[in-house]
């Protein structure tokens, strides 16, 4: 299952509960709060937390401009494991340019949840896009404003 030539995988534990960061996860208004690094924002988010829902945003850069991302929900297990993907939309209709699917592993752990997500690519080509676009820090920077948020969200 593991094609470690391919993905981008980042952990980290969260002073937070697996419940609390699937709010963070699954309830638009929350999402956009965290979802893109600042200074970007995530300025419109749908998501539909089942499986063939859509997931869709609007990332709006420094300057502006704005850019979409439409996607689908592959899997979903409440407080557990979110799987999506850019490679098929709303009821599992494919798209012309996949780029991406993601698995987001909430487990509890001392103090919070230890969470994962791996993400796979087609190719080494665009792993190798993926991470030189900041994937570590800016994914990392997004799951920390995650974290933050989180923590604010009751169970």
């Amino acid at each position: 299952m593991k094609d470690t030539d391919r993905d981008l995988v980042l952990r980290r534990n969260i002073a937070a509960s697996p419940a609390q960061i699937w709010k963070a996860w699954t309830t638009p208004r929350y999402l956009r709060q965290w979802f893109t690094p600042a200074p970007v924002k995530t300025v419109e988010a749908v998501i539909d937390p089942v499986p063939g829902g859509r997931f869709y945003t609007v990332m709006e850069m420094p300057d502006g401009t704005r850019q979409a991302s439409e996607g689908c929900i592959l899997l979903a297990e409440p407080h557990s494991r979110l799987v999506f993907t850019d490679g098929l939309t709303e009821g599992f209709r494919p798209t012309d340019g996949a780029f991406m699917t993601a698995s987001i592993v909430l487990r509890p752990a001392r103090g919070g949840t230890l969470y994962s997500a791996h993400v796979l690519h087609k190719s080494t080509k665009d792993r190798d896009a993926h991470d030189a676009m900041g994937f570590e820090e800016g994914w990392g920077k997004a799951l920390s404003q995650l974290e933050a948020l989180a923590q604010t969200i009751r169970n």
